[in-house]
């Protein structure tokens, strides 16, 4: 039976490679700031939605989740439309909760579980979409 050699050599530079990414993702978020989150929270963000396109809308806050949270307690699918049509009409005017509840059920499903799902923070796998700030330049 044969013996595997540790690379020792291997090891410490996949070490030195994430301790050089670790500096330079410190140095690009730098530190945390309240006033930043806050002022970038309620910048448009997109999501793109395979069959539909780029869909505009802003995050809504914990205070604006309570507050439809309160107000429908029993029926998610309602609490979910209000939600949608809040964000979705900070970007256009023109979307009432009187459109969301019309649209075909399919596309009012999948408006709500993409847009609903995307948060402020980044995330690791993206699943149906990814969302930006809308002036986000790759």
């Amino acid at each position: 039976m044969s013996e595997e050699k540790f690379d020792q050599e291997g090891f410490d530079r996949l070490k030195k490679q994430y301790e050089d990414y670790q500096v330079k993702l410190r140095e690009k978020m730098g530190k945390f700031s309240i006033d930043n989150v806050l002022k970038s929270a309620k910048e448009i963000r997109s999501v793109f939605v395979e069959g539909l396109g780029e869909v505009r809308f802003v995050l809504l806050t914990e205070a604006e989740l309570t507050e439809i949270a309160k107000k429908y307690p029993e029926d998610i699918v309602e609490r979910e439309q209000v939600a949608l049509q809040k964000a979705l009409c900070a970007v256009d005017p023109e979307v009432t909760l009187e459109k969301i509840k019309a649209l075909p059920g399919d596309v009012n499903f999948l408006l709500r579980k993409t847009v609903l799902s995307e948060g402020f923070l980044p995330r690791k796998t993206q699943s149906g979409g990814s969302a930006t700030p809308a002036n986000f330049k790759a």
